[in-house]
């Protein structure tokens, strides 16, 4: 009863202060006027395969699926993109996991309809239209397969085109001018489709799947280390090659998450654009990269803990 009294005796000010605030951009009005590349998200890797949505645990990276992960604040969402195993259409195309080389379909693991959890994303930045969200694709399908469940999920009016090397716009403009989403293809540029950048190109990437929390560094495995995009990875592999889930508490943690990231921004001089996680219910992804966005340079004093003005 008394903090409602007392929430009750200062309305003016708790309203003047929020109202002299701009519009947040994911999550934060002082985000709105920072560039793309100036900005940290946080990320799931093979966002798409979860226990919850009946992925066999071969091939699961989460217990929780994507519209879980949009509601805790994630933003940027890895996805494998093959055919499934009864047709070779792009109505068919699907997002599953695994290898072609075991002998066994990637999508005999598991499957949701690419057409289906796009249009589940679309709903979800039609009802937070101030949020930039980022997709990369591990390809197995032809591009026009792609541009076909952009289309049909209503995806492809939100899309936007980068010229390579050509500074990135803000949050703002990217929010303002309705071209809110990005999307990264772990294959080649095809000028046919300027709206797929290739991630090699426009940016580059750490190492993955380590062996050992030690093991972890901030070393370009692969891509262009000149661009400022770049993912560090961060999840732990068994022997087997599987995604360790016992050990995911330990590499997603706050404290590690936090210092890893601010090693490496001083290391390359540029803030991890995505953070990107496994088992992301066990960790603290989403709040690493809130503190970084409280942060202009890796030098800067650690915020205890950043809030967000909408989450």
């Amino acid at each position: 009863m008394l903090s409602i009294l007392l929430f009750a005796f200062v309305p003016n000010v708790h309203q003047e202060s929020t109202e002299s605030l701009p519009e947040p951009c994911n999550g934060s009005s002082h985000s709105c006027d920072k560039s793309y590349t100036d900005v940290t998200f946080p990320e799931t890797h093979n966002a798409h395969a979860s226990l919850d949505e009946d992925f066999n645990y071969l091939a699961a990276n989460h217990r929780l699926n994507m519209s879980h992960q949009w509601d805790a604040g994630y933003r940027a969402f890895m996805l494998d993109l093959h055919h499934d195993r009864f047709s070779q259409s792009a109505e068919n195309t699907s997002f599953c996991h695994g290898s072609y080389d075991t002998g066994v379909h990637p999508c005999t693991l598991g499957s949701q309809n690419a057409i289906d959890l796009l249009s589940e994303l679309h709903e979800n930045m039609n009802t937070s239209t101030r949020d930039v969200v980022t997709l990369l694709f591990e390809v197995y399908v032809p591009y026009s397969h792609i541009s076909h469940i952009l289309n049909m999920s209503g995806l492809m009016e939100r899309l936007h085109t980068q010229t390579l090397n050509e500074p990135w716009p803000t949050l703002g403009e990217m929010v303002d001018n309705g071209k809110n989403l990005v999307i990264f293809v772990e294959s080649a540029p095809d000028e046919n489709y300027p709206y797929l950048h290739s991630f090699t190109v426009h940016g580059w990437t750490t190492n993955y799947a380590e062996r050992a929390p030690e093991d972890m560094n901030c070393d370009v495995l692969r891509g262009d280390s000149s661009q400022p995009v770049w993912h560090m990875n961060n999840w732990l592999a068994l022997e087997s090659g599987l995604t360790d889930y016992v050990r995911a508490p330990i590499v997603n943690d706050y404290d590690f998450l936090l210092s890893r990231s601010l090693d490496c921004w001083q290391t390359h001089g540029t803030r991890p654009t995505f953070i990107a996680v496994d088992w992301w219910t066990d960790g603290d992804a989403v709040n690493v990269s809130r503190t970084l966005n409280a942060m202009d340079h890796w030098s800067d004093e650690v915020p205890l803990l950043a809030t967000t003005d909408s989450r």
